[in-house]
């Protein structure tokens, strides 16, 4: 098994994480909104993902955020949130493809929404303080 806990691999994770809130940010700038919701969402996951690893967390295939935060608990890594933007960043995952309920197939989310996905992910992401310990 491959080990996720190396000072290299946690940071390409925490540039992954970084990357992907760059990304989203300039998605929304360029009204891309679908693109900046799921880079954002892509960005906690990641996120998460870091911090848990630094913890000796085994790499899992975990795409909801709410799943990842209970993880989180379960390894001591303190993360305040509100319910509903958990949810609708799950949303968002859980909306990437046409047949799959969530808030992207069901509309598309326009700039309120994309500003939202990426206040959430920065929010989350400056409580990890990845890239001040990474």
């Amino acid at each position: 098994m491959a080990d996720f806990s190396t000072k290299s691999t946690l940071n390409e994770w925490i540039d992954l994480a970084k990357e992907d809130l760059r990304q989203a940010t300039y998605l929304l700038k360029g009204d891309f909104y679908r693109g900046a919701c799921f880079a954002a969402q892509q960005s906690v996951e990641k996120g998460l993902k870091a911090a848990l690893l630094k913890k000796g967390w085994d790499l899992e295939k975990i795409h909801h955020i709410r799943r990842l935060l209970g993880i989180c608990e379960e390894f001591g890594v303190r993360v305040e949130w509100q319910d509903s933007d958990i949810d609708f960043m799950d949303s968002i995952y859980r909306g990437r493809y046409p047949a799959e309920e969530g808030l992207l197939p069901l509309k598309n989310p326009d700039q309120k929404e994309s500003s939202r996905a990426i206040s959430v992910s920065r929010n989350i992401l400056g409580q990890l303080q990845l890239w001040k310990n990474g």
